[in-house]
This record gives structure tokens, sequence and C-alpha cells, in this order.
């Protein structure tokens, strides 16, 4: 395994929401990592998510769907979810894959904190 392949997750809490910061790349060999890590998240209880992807350097089709299931998710909690942070070639692939309106996305973490206070 390449060291461009590891992903690290790290939550932090920051004024009642839960901030899981990914980094690195997200693709087949981990994007279940992410669906888990994040739909433990809701179905514990957490009403606020947002995940921070300033420090993800690529992802796949996989990566998508991690993300999709976790919004799912947290619809059904009545959670809230949001993505921050997007590298321009991280948004870039969000754009191509039409998926940008499917998410919240906030260009900051500071951004993202403020629209949920």
């Amino acid at each position: 395994m390449n060291s461009n392949s590891v992903l690290s997750v790290e939550e932090i809490r920051e004024a009642g929401v839960c901030i899981v910061a990914l980094a690195g790349r997200i693709d087949s060999t981990n994007a279940n990592d992410v669906t888990t890590r994040l739909t433990n998240l809701i179905s514990s209880g957490e009403k606020s998510i947002v995940v921070d992807l300033g420090a993800v350097l690529y992802l796949t089709s996989a990566a998508f769907r991690a993300l999709l299931v976790a919004t799912d998710a947290a619809d059904r909690s009545a959670a809230k979810f949001a993505l921050c942070s997007l590298a321009r070639n991280v948004r870039q692939l969000f754009e191509m894959g039409g998926l940008l309106e499917l998410f919240t996305i906030h260009s900051s973490r500071q951004e993202a904190l403020a629209a949920r206070g």
C-alpha cells in the first residue's frame, strides 16, 4: 500500500458541530470506512456534521457514494450534514459528476460553523 492511498480521519467537536476532517485519498479501498464512520456518528445521535475535505487529494465514485449514503442517513435522522473546504481539483470532480447540488457545500470550515450557529 503506498502512502498516497492512506486516508486519515480526525473528529473534532466545535460549537456543537462534529467536524470530520478527512485527509488523503478516498477510493474503493477505504470508502466503506468513511461510510461506516459517518453513518455511525449519525445513528449515535450527532445532529450537526461537517465533513472537511480540505486535505483530500483525490476521490473516486466510491467516495461520492459514501458521502451520498451519509447525506441520506442525515436526512432520515433530521441531522444537518455539510461538506467544506473542497480543493479546486476535488470541486471539479463534484462538478463533472453533476453532484454539487446534492450536497450542502461551504467554502471554509469557518463558514460551515457560522451556518450551523
